[in-house]
């Protein structure tokens, strides 16, 4: 945590980089295990590098998981699971999401078209709900900033859930972004890299320069 902000540092695809973003502050690392992001690791990546790794919690992110993959997953040592989704995407499916994993430990992404909220029903699925900037083409990692008018309603329409702000987040803008938003808890990939999944430690350091004295 930095100045009262929790940090995750998502699309760490090495263990300097998974250093380095807990060396300045961040509490959690995000693995992305989707082929078609540049930042994707498989499996057998996280395996060898995972005794090298920061003690920290680390998330699993997923876009539509088989149930075999989430089973799967859930045995490498993951604390919460991050789980992208299309909004039609049946309930039922969210709901074998939740049952596996437990509310606690999921983080829920519903791509969100930009005159969509979060369904009412998929709140009690969950604890954590994650919103990044909508693509209808992509999940996450564009580097476009997000609606912060709609992460500030959602918090504040249920300030039980912890609520991550996502989507193009960068030392020149996120204290702008928090100002806006009353986000707590912040997602940062693309804004803080050198190129996609390699992690640009200046940056990094800036980052946590700025949250540490709460000016851009």
């Amino acid at each position: 945590m930095i100045n009262g902000i929790s940090v995750k540092v998502c699309g760490i695809t090495s263990a300097a980089d998974a250093r380095a973003a807990v060396g300045i502050g961040a509490d959690y690392l995000g693995f992305i295990f989707y082929p078609n992001s540049p930042r994707c690791v498989s499996a057998a990546n996280f395996d060898a590098m995972k005794s090298q790794l920061p003690v920290v919690k680390k998330v699993a992110v997923l876009v539509d998981p088989s149930m075999v993959d989430l089973a799967a997953l859930r045995v490498m040592g993951f604390d919460f699971f991050q789980i992208h989704f299309k909004l039609n995407t049946p309930i039922v499916r969210v709901q074998e999401w939740s049952e596996v994993v437990k509310p606690a430990t999921l983080w829920l992404v519903p791509q969100l078209p930009p005159d969509l909220d979060v369904p009412a029903e998929l709140i009690p699925l969950a604890d954590t709900f994650l919103l990044d900037t909508y693509h209808a083409g992509k999940f996450g990692g564009t580097g476009e900033t997000g609606d912060w008018a709609k992460f500030r309603r959602h918090q504040a329409a249920y300030p039980q859930k912890n609520w991550i702000l996502s989507g193009g987040l960068k030392p020149e803008n996120v204290t702008a972004a928090i100002k806006a938003t009353g986000a707590k808890f912040i997602d940062v990939n693309s804004g803080v890299e050198s190129s996609p999944g390699v992690k640009d430690h200046a940056k990094l350091q800036e980052l946590s320069l700025v949250l540490r004295s709460g000016t851009e």
